[in-house]
């Protein structure tokens, strides 16, 4: 039996208006519109590496504690974690910008958050979270017209491949449920409405 796409997860469905907040940006409009200011764009570059290299190490640990039939996507995705940071480094390199400053104490919450769940949570709320991460970007992503000077960001993350890959990890939450998935999983749509507030606001 085929698994339902991604969008309709009932992680999705029961997170209310956490989920268009946490999806839908003064950021990400500008992006779309090609307006975005450069320090804003080079905010959000700078830390949301900071965030990649947060969340590989957050996989690496969930690939510990998964079931057999989890490994092959949460190896793919470390691969695809493991090449959006070289794609980040190539662009912070053509900017002149510096990837080694300190994380925005949001993004440092983001990644304790992330952490702390990696050690201590089973992998049925890891794989809640890893999700929530995931999708939230995909929706945020793919609402918008890949045109423009942004076109390879938004691209980048509302491709056929990216889809597939949330697809996948949608199919590994729903068949590993958990009585505290929604929570772990609001709390991540939280942090990503925070995340596209500081990167607009700084």
């Amino acid at each position: 039996m085929t698994s339902p796409p991604w969008s309709e997860s009932p992680l999705i469905a029961a997170a209310g208006p956490l989920w268009p907040q946490a999806t839908r940006s003064p950021f990400l409009d500008a992006a779309a519109a090609g307006t975005l200011p450069e320090e804003a764009f080079h905010r959000w570059l700078a830390q949301d590496y900071l965030f990649a290299r947060g969340l590989t190490a957050y996989q690496a640990i969930a690939l510990a504690k998964a079931p057999r039939d989890a490994h092959r996507t949460l190896i793919d995705g470390l691969v695809a974690l493991d090449r959006e940071l070289e794609w980040f480094e190539s662009h912070a390199q053509r900017r002149g910008l510096s990837l080694a400053g300190p994380p925005h104490p949001v993004c440092r919450a983001y990644v304790d958050f992330l952490m702390r769940n990696a050690y201590t949570s089973p992998w049925p709320l890891l794989a809640a979270i890893l999700f929530g991460v995931e999708a939230s970007y995909l929706a945020a992503w793919s609402a918008l017209t890949p045109a423009g000077p942004y076109a390879e960001f938004i691209e980048r993350w509302s491709n056929a491949a990216f889809v597939s890959y949330v697809n996948r990890l949608a199919a590994l939450a729903t068949r590993y449920p958990h009585p505290e998935a929604q929570r772990v999983f609001d709390q991540v749509l939280i942090y990503e409405r925070e995340f596209w507030q500081m990167a607009w606001e700084g």
